[in-house]
């Protein structure tokens, strides 16, 4: 046998090793090198054999150790003696030793990357392929709810109010709420959506922070193949004051570690801002602020993402839904944020364009429909009308340009 009969996966103290014609996989964590440059693991190796079906062995394997690894082929020899393990176990030592020792590689920047393919999206427009996305706002905004309903569409590679969704194996962490919660959210969600195939979203409850736990997590997001993290909420995976620097940038480097596309849900201040140390903002591609309009005793809510930050992407108008419960389904429906309770929260200038579309207007017009001070209103049209977006009539009145025009500025 060759090296490149086997395959490698993983990183950062963690790897699996498939031989697909032997179909045997082996597993190697908790890798240390002691005082004396010998380098130990951990090996868990598997079969999926016609005679030897499951776990074969598992136990301490010293990788620089001649007489470890002689004495690790001889117990594994006794569990399946038809496979020449002594090139197993000398593919497995070389080729982990290689990448622990070696590290992330440099590689070098020729400057012909295809800027389309690497800007690609998970779910567009709010999760970029390997890069995480947080959603915050004050509690009970629906944001775990939306959460939910993002992973429900990518766990079904399915395409639903208006967002463009590649399949994805959806891993989801829950500091928050139960299993039974969210496998009741999920079916509710499920219903709404007409999905009748059984979904493969994979649950864990979490009570320690992401950087004490995330080995145990690199060995599942290896073992299911997960490929999106779900992290509810990320004041509890920091796992400390949330005002503090060291915390937070070292839970997304963690998160990093993992290789994972990520949506993580997180919560507002007293201010109304994002709670904590502002490596929370700075670490996060793409960010977004949920709003929510209920009233008492409703079986719906309205809420909107107003996008905060944008990473090789421009910011987005404001995106509204409609989460609507019935006795066993929740649905969600698109819906433009004009026409919600949530109106209000706008910009000034996307209020005065939406009020125009309806036709064009005097400033103290505008300004009594949107109950705003006239002055405001003419500011705002007159810095607009000089940068293109509105345009004064011969009468004094402002109009907007035409629907194309439109559709461009709700992005500026």
């Amino acid at each position: 046998m060759s090296l490149t009969e086997f395959k490698l996966d993983g990183g950062d103290g963690i790897y699996k090793l498939t031989w697909p014609e032997l179909h045997i996989q082996v597993m190697v964590d908790r890798i240390k090198a002691d005082t004396d440059h010998q380098v130990k693991a951990e090996i868990n190796a598997t079969s999926s054999r016609p005679n030897s079906p499951g776990h074969l062995r598992g136990g301490r394997l010293i990788l620089t150790s001649p007489s470890s690894k002689k004495s690790m082929v001889k117990s594994l020899e006794e569990r399946e003696a038809e496979v020449d393990w002594d090139t197993v176990i000398e593919q497995l030592c070389t080729a982990v030793l290689q990448h622990y020792r070696s590290g992330s590689p440099a590689i070098e920047i020729t400057g012909d990357m295809d800027v389309q393919a690497a800007s690609r999206w998970m779910i567009e427009p709010i999760l970029q392929l390997g890069h995480p996305s947080l959603i915050y706002g004050q509690g009970s905004s629906g944001k775990s709810w939306f959460a939910q309903y993002i992973s429900v569409l990518a766990d079904a590679g399915m395409n639903a109010s208006g967002l463009r969704v590649e399949p994805a194996r959806v891993l989801y962490l829950d500091w928050e709420t139960t299993q039974e919660e969210l496998g009741v959210r999920v079916a509710m969600l499920r219903k709404g959506l007409g999905l009748e195939v059984a979904s493969h979203i994979w649950y864990r409850e979490m009570n320690a922070g992401l950087y004490n736990d995330v080995e145990a997590i690199r060995h599942l997001i290896m073992d299911k193949d997960v490929n999106l993290l779900v992290l509810d909420s990320l004041g509890s995976a920091c796992m400390g004051e949330p005002e503090s620097a060291e915390i937070v940038l070292r839970m997304f480097q963690s998160l990093r570690s993992l290789r994972c596309t990520s949506l993580c849900i997180d919560h507002t201040n007293k201010e109304g801002h994002l709670f904590g140390s502002v490596y929370k903002y700075n670490s996060g591609r793409q960010i977004f602020e949920m709003k929510k309009n209920q009233a008492e005793g409703e079986d719906s809510l309205e809420f909107a993402l107003f996008h905060r930050k944008a990473n090789n992407s421009k910011l987005i108008k404001p995106m509204g839904w409609t989460l609507r419960f019935s006795e066993d389904s929740a649905m969600l429906t698109r819906k433009d944020v004009k026409d919600t309770g949530l109106e209000k929260d706008l910009r000034i200038v996307d209020r005065i364009q939406n009020v125009l579309l309806g036709g064009a207007m005097l400033p103290k017009d505008i300004a009594e429909e949107l109950d705003r001070e006239p002055n405001h209103i003419r500011k705002e049209l007159s810095a607009w009308t000089t940068r293109g977006r509105f345009v004064r009539l011969d009468d004094g009145r402002y109009a907007v340009r035409t629907r194309e025009e439109v559709e461009t500025w709700a992005t500026i």
